[in-house]
This record gives structure tokens, sequence and C-alpha cells, in this order.
């Protein structure tokens, strides 16, 4: 294949810095300039790695992931104990045969037709360290001289590039919440460090006294709660299917409202590498009015027909027997639910349920 010219390749890499989907075919376009089957672009901190790949090796990276070898990769560590964060090296540069020959990692990319890379890691002011990364055929032997050179070329281009795309993306995310806030809704993102990034002054509102943006993670001021939030953002941060509705109820404290925290996960592709963002909290205030209808229950906390039936019952002042009585089931089931609707609302107590089940009709905006 022909090489298109350096300034061909140097739009190619911007345009994707302001469309970032364009990165996969970025990296597959860049891959054949230099004779290596796929290109990879990690996002990786303390809590999660993210990559975008070229298309067909997507699957790959996934298995790669699932295997560990992001927190045993010999190249990285390498790259890091002799100070090369922000250089371009080659696998032949960094680790004898033999190491390479004994170590997993290596197996498994010769098995899916890697084995010699070349590629550069760099910092970004989210906390991430992003790794560039290109894999070649072991079979074609190690990434020659003047091919390291052409591809450090564009190692400056790839950082500044990728540097742009984490900015547009905060800011995609800045506008996203102040579109909620003209809308009546107070909502804020959490960044992959787990703490804010941005906020509208609806949710503003609710910093201090209700959420706190600790050094460790945002946090819920009540407490009984709390463990339920920060369970949620584990499950969104996994990236695995979510099968329960992630709404948690916030009881009203002293002259503080109740209200209901949602939390809408953020992904998919580029957005997980650039956008420092896997979370969007929106916060719907809740009033005191009659028990609220079983299918605002079933909505906003995942219950079943016969939970939320339940929950608005013990609302109006019925006790489990009385329900046992009028629904014709064992007291045990009645209590094996209640049990469920404690763990979906983050409740341990009846007492806590009723006084927040007691008030939540959802908030219209005074006219």
């Amino acid at each position: 294949m022909t090489k298109l010219d350096e300034n061909t390749l140097v739009d190619q890499i911007y345009e994707a810095a302001v469309v970032p989907e364009q990165w996969p075919r970025l990296l597959e376009g860049f891959s054949e300039q230099i004779g290596s089957v796929a290109g990879f672009l990690l996002a990786v901190n303390a809590e999660r790695a993210g990559c975008i790949s070229s298309p067909e090796y997507a699957a790959a990276f996934q298995e790669f992931v699932a295997s560990g070898f992001i927190d045993s990769n010999p190249r990285m560590a390498r790259i890091v104990n002799r100070g090369l964060v922000g250089f371009t090296v080659a696998d032949h540069q960094l680790l004898t045969q033999d190491e390479m020959a004994q170590n997993p990692m290596y197996a498994f990319l010769r098995k899916h037709g890697g084995g010699w890379s070349v590629g550069c890691a760099f910092d970004v002011p989210s906390g991430d360290q992003l790794i560039l990364n290109f894999e070649r055929a072991h079979a074609h032997g190690p990434f020659d001289t003047d091919t390291i050179a052409y591809t450090d070329q564009f190692r400056s281009h790839f950082a500044r590039s990728a540097l742009l795309a984490a900015r547009l993306g905060l800011e995609r995310a800045r506008v996203a919440v102040e579109t909620m806030n003209a809308i009546g809704l107070a909502a804020a993102v959490v960044g992959n460090q787990h703490r804010l990034v941005a906020w509208n002054p609806l949710f503003e509102s609710l910093i201090p006294s209700q959420i706190q943006d600790r050094q460790e993670r945002v946090r819920l001021v009540h407490q009984g709660t709390d463990k339920t939030f920060a369970s949620a953002l584990k499950r969104v941060a996994s990236k695995e299917p979510l099968r329960e509705a992630l709404s948690i109820p916030i009881p009203r404290e002293d002259d503080q409202p109740a209200f209901i925290l949602h939390l809408v996960p953020l992904r998919g592709g580029a957005n997980d590498i650039f956008s420092n963002a896997y979370c969007l909290l929106i916060a719907t205030p809740v009033t005191r009015k009659q028990a609220p209808p079983i299918q605002l229950l079933q909505g906003l906390f995942d219950l079943s027909f016969a939970e939320a039936r339940l929950a608005r019952n013990l609302t109006e002042g019925q006790s489990l027997a009385e329900m046992a009585h009028s629904f014709g089931v064992q007291i045990g089931t009645l209590r094996n639910q209640l049990k469920s609707v404690f763990s979906k609302t983050g409740l341990s107590r009846q007492s806590d349920l009723v006084a927040l089940l007691s008030g939540l009709s959802l908030a219209r905006e005074e006219q």
C-alpha cells in the first residue's frame, strides 16, 4: 500500500480529535501505513482501563483485558521503569526474546496475530495514562529502525489530538448538564476518578448539604444511602450489563428535602477514553402528598408489582398481617418482598421506608 503523505495523516489525526468516532478507522489506517495488523489506544488508571482499537480487533482486546494483561503488561512496566513515558519504543528495545518467549501475554498476542509492537505512552490531565500501540505479526519480526522513526514523527500529533479530544469531551459534558438546568433538572457528571467533573446550578444547591465531592469519590451525606450509591457507581464503572434501575432515594433530613438520585451510564466507544465522564447524576425532588402510585414506585426503584403494592400499602398504614389477609398470601411471602424492597431502595428499616415513600410524588415547578 502506498503511504499517505505526512500532511494527510496529520489532518486525519486532528479530525479524530473533533470527531472521536473516527479513531477506530484512524488506528486501522495508520496500522496499514506501518505494516501493523492493528492499532490500539488505551486509557489506564488505578480504577479502569478503556480502549479504542482497529474495528476488527475489538473482541480480541476485550479478551486481553479479561485475561488480566492490562495489570501485568511487561512492556508498560519496562517503559515506566526506564523513564520512557513520552518516547516511541518497540518491543526489542524493552525486552529480550527470552523474556517475551516466557511471558503469557506474548503467547496471547501471537495467537491473535500480533507479537511485536511499536508505540508510546503519555499522561493527560484527566489522570489517565494513554498508551498508543501498534501490533505486528510475530512471523514478520520486530519493527525496524526506519518504521520506529516514522511512527515517532506522529507521536506528538497523536498526543495533542488525544488531549484535545479529552477537553472537548469535558466541554460536551458541561453543555449537557447546563441544558438540563434549563429544563429544571439538577444534573452532574461523574468522572473516571469517581469525582464530579461538571454540574449545573440546580445540582449545586445539593452541595455540600446532601452531596459532597470528597477526595476519594463523590459521596452522599446520608450514610445509609451512600453505601447503595457507592455500589451503584461501581456497577456503572464495571461496564457490565445493568439489570436493575439505578435510582436511589435520599430521605428528608432536617430542613433538607427528599429527592431521588438517578444514575445514567455514559458509555460507548471513544466516550470511554476521552470524556473523563462515565456517569450522569440526575436529582429529582419529591414533595409530601398522598401515597405514591404503584407505577411510580416500579419505575423509580425497579420494584415488581407485588413489591410496589406492598410498599404503597405500608405508606397507607397497613400492617403486613392486614396485607396478608387482604392479598391472600402468607406473611412470610410479604416479609421476603419487604427485604427485596429494602435492598432496592437502600434502606433497612420499615419506618425509614414509610417516611420516604409518604412524600414520594414527583415535584412540579411552581407556575
